[in-house]
């Protein structure tokens, strides 16, 4: 019987170590650190008495009603230039969670979702008042969106939101944190005839108990507001709304 060459034994342990090495990569990769995280949002109304102020009115803070939130794996909850859905116009006309809350649980782009109000306030209510704040939690995947739908209170239909279809919880396999309203729009559903925020005759304060009361909007399509309605005076975002986003280890 011939003896193994030098070179055949060579080869020999270097085939003994690539199976080595790739069964102990195999296995370290079981072990890398599990990516998801946990995030914790926390919604404010930073409106003061001055908000909206209009000559001598008292009280012109800006109410933020009721909302939803939603992870998102893939695609969006609504798009620009699009017709709304019947669950954004209640939404974002009378601040109504529970049609968009049965949609986003319908979606099966949707990893999760749930709804935010005020844990009480000086009406005891779940408007978000001024000074007040919400927070939610939920965990997600590098990949991941959030979205955020609020009315804007002293509109007819108009909502915040996440721009560009929602908010990247990640940055690569790095979770964000910090205040992401920067990245917030106010859009306009597109359902309602707009009045200037707060001097309205239909919109939602001025109608409480009523629902769909004003004339339609002829442009019939989710659009953002401060672009399409220049005349008006629109408070910017960060003086009505301040989004913060921090994740656990």
């Amino acid at each position: 019987m011939k003896s193994k060459s030098w070179k055949q034994t060579s080869l020999y342990w270097m085939i003994l170590l690539l199976i080595s090495f790739v069964s102990f990569t195999a296995c370290d990769d079981e072990d890398d650190p599990v990516t998801k995280r946990t995030f914790h949002v926390t919604i404010q109304n930073v409106s003061t008495a001055t908000t909206l102020q209009v000559g001598a009115l008292p009280d012109r803070t800006a109410p933020l009603a009721p909302g939803v939130w939603a992870v998102v794996e893939e695609g969006t909850i609504f798009d620009l230039n699009q017709e709304s859905s019947v669950a954004i116009e209640r939404l974002a006309e009378e601040g109504a969670t529970t049609l968009m809350t049965a949609e986003l649980v319908l979606d099966e782009d949707i990893a999760e979702s749930g709804e935010f109000s005020s844990p009480g306030g000086p009406d005891n209510g779940p408007i978000i008042a001024a000074g007040e704040s919400v927070t939610f939690s939920f965990d997600a995947d590098p990949g991941d969106k959030l979205q955020i739908m609020t009315m804007f209170g002293n509109s007819n239909d108009w909502f915040y939101a996440f721009g560009n279809g929602g908010l990247d919880l990640f940055s690569g396999n790095n979770a964000i944190s910090g205040d992401q309203t920067s990245k917030i729009v106010l859009y306009d559903a597109g359902t309602e005839l707009d009045e200037m925020p707060g001097l309205g005759v239909t919109q939602k304060p001025d109608h409480p108990t009523s629902i769909d009361i004003g004339p339609a909007d002829p442009v019939d399509m989710i659009t953002v507001a401060m672009s399409r309605h220049t005349t008006f005076i629109i408070p910017a975002n960060n003086s009505v709304i301040k989004v913060t986003v921090t994740h656990e280890e």
